[in-house]
């Protein structure tokens, strides 16, 4: 299993693999450490909002992490499409962020 480090690590990739063209601000990788770095060693929840294992960092590696990566190429897509110049921030990230996840019906995403 990758530690939360190596996972975060590929979530910064991720994100910007999906951002083609654009470069992620500090204030866009400190938008992503907020969200994310902590939700990944969190417990998914079921449709009632009931924690359910496993954990984001635990299924990383297998059909569920893919999903998740293609998730986060998804907020960079977004983030890319909102930001007015060619660095993403921040805000955009949030943004982004925020869409990606009202969109998803994945344990990892309410």
């Amino acid at each position: 299993m990758p530690t939360q480090i190596e996972v975060f690590a590929s979530i910064v990739t991720s994100v910007a693999t999906g951002a083609v063209g654009k470069l992620l601000d500090t204030s866009a990788v400190l938008a992503l450490t907020t969200r994310y770095f902590m939700w990944i060693v969190t417990p998914g929840k079921n449709q009632s909002g009931q924690p359910v294992e496993p954990t984001p960092q635990a299924v990383w590696d297998g059909q569920d992490g893919a999903m998740l990566r293609t998730k986060f190429e998804g907020i960079g897509i977004l983030a890319a499409q909102q930001a007015p110049s060619s660095t993403i921030s921040g805000t955009e990230i949030g943004s982004a962020s925020q869409q990606v996840e009202d969109d998803s019906d994945c344990p990892w995403c309410r």
